[in-house]
């Protein structure tokens, strides 16, 4: 067995810019040489990381907050979701934009109005610009929405920015993330239904809202910057309903070159719970193994021990898991032993897969973090 780190924090809170998981402490050789000759926009410096993520722009020393931040949690939707529409699109932008060229900066050409507009119903008088379907036919509303369900969900914006030998910044490059409900609910007078959306359906009206949505952006909605020569990748995202206990999933990536058609691809992507019934039939072999890895974990103490997963698939493979475990302790030792134990077994169990375990008390308070990578040592952090 490899040996571990440990690492006691005198904080509960980790932050980007601590070297924990590997890589030089002088990474300069690694940030990208950016000049500031502009005062207000400065660069946060890249710290290696397995995810490789982006270098965000400061401006005024601040972080860029978009126009439409936390619009989605506004509209009641799920935290995981919107964690994974956002995560997920950086990753998907890497694939066009380098992190070694492009900086992240939180959408900036789209305003909350505007989404606003765009995700609410067509009206050719009071909203020309809706893309959801005008009220379908019916002899009540609840019929008229049955009859014509909301597509388009949610529209998140991110922005890679290059800049020049002068300093100056631009927009490189747009991000943007489409969700698509996949089941939608309404209500009225105090009635609930809900009417699922076929996945021929999304992707249907998804690669429509997407057109749609490049046009507008190139000809100028909102923005003061000229967008008409900035490639643009749009990600169709399924929403996955409010008591799912499994975050959406990104399905198809469209790039939209400045004068060129745009070029689709299919994604392959899933999120599964363990245990579940889903996991079981969908993914046996994997159900398994974590049963066996829950069981020994759980034997580790006499108090009972909380252990849940959530996985990420892509092409039908495993490539990240998340584990979860609650536990009851009379003292730090036995938090410092359990981490250990835990660290080591998934080691054994997941030998080729990241994973990340969050050890908290019953609580809520989190007690401690394993972070294993095939690449390295597992790591973790006993919070003090």
């Amino acid at each position: 067995m490899k040996r571990v780190g440990i690492l006691g924090l005198a904080s509960a809170v980790l932050l980007s810019g601590c070297n924990f998981f590997g890589g030089e402490e002088d990474d300069e050789a690694n940030t990208p040489d950016v000049s500031e000759a502009d005062d207000s926009l400065t660069v946060v410096p890249s710290i290696p990381s397995e995810e490789n993520y982006y270098a965000s722009v400061l401006q005024d020393g601040a972080y860029v907050h978009g126009q439409t931040r936390g619009y989605g949690l506004d509209l009641g939707y799920s935290r995981k979701d919107l964690d994974w529409l956002e995560l997920g699109l950086e990753d998907i932008a890497k694939e066009r934009f380098d992190p070694n060229d492009y900086f992240f900066q939180e959408g900036t050409h789209l305003s909350r109005e505007t989404v606003k507009s765009w995700l609410l119903r067509y009206d050719e008088e009071e909203n020309p610009n809706g893309l959801n379907p005008s009220l379908g036919d019916g002899d009540d509303p609840m019929e008229q929405e049955k009859n014509s369900p909301w597509v388009l969900a949610n529209v998140l914006e991110q922005n890679y920015m290059n800049v020049n030998d002068e300093g100056d910044y631009s927009t490189g490059g747009v991000a943007l993330g489409l969700s698509l409900y996949s089941e939608y609910e309404f209500s009225h007078d105090g009635k609930s239904d809900s009417v699922p959306i076929k996945a021929a359906v999304q992707e249907e009206k998804g690669m429509e809202f997407a057109e749609t949505i490049v046009n507008r952006m190139r000809e100028g909605v909102d923005s003061e910057e000229d967008l008409s020569d900035v490639p643009i990748v749009v990600a169709l995202f399924s929403q996955q309903p409010k008591d799912s206990v499994n975050a959406g999933h990104f399905f198809k990536v469209g790039t939209f070159e400045p004068g060129e058609n745009p070029h689709w691809e299919n994604i392959n992507q899933e999120h599964v719970q363990f245990p579940s019934p889903a996991a079981n039939e969908d993914h046996r072999d994997d159900a398994d193994r974590f049963t066996q890895f829950r069981t020994d974990v759980q034997a580790f103490f006499s108090n009972n021990i909380g252990v849940v997963g959530r996985a990420r698939y892509e092409d039908n493979q495993m490539v990240k898991l998340n584990v979860d475990v609650n536990i009851q302790y009379k003292g730090k030792a036995e938090v410092v032993a359990l981490t250990q134990y835990i660290a080591g077994q998934v080691e054994e169990y997941y030998e080729n897969i990241p994973v990340d375990v969050n050890i908290s008390a019953l609580s809520g308070s989190l007690e401690s973090i394993v972070s294993y990578h095939p690449d390295r040592e597992p790591f973790i952090h006993i919070i003090n």
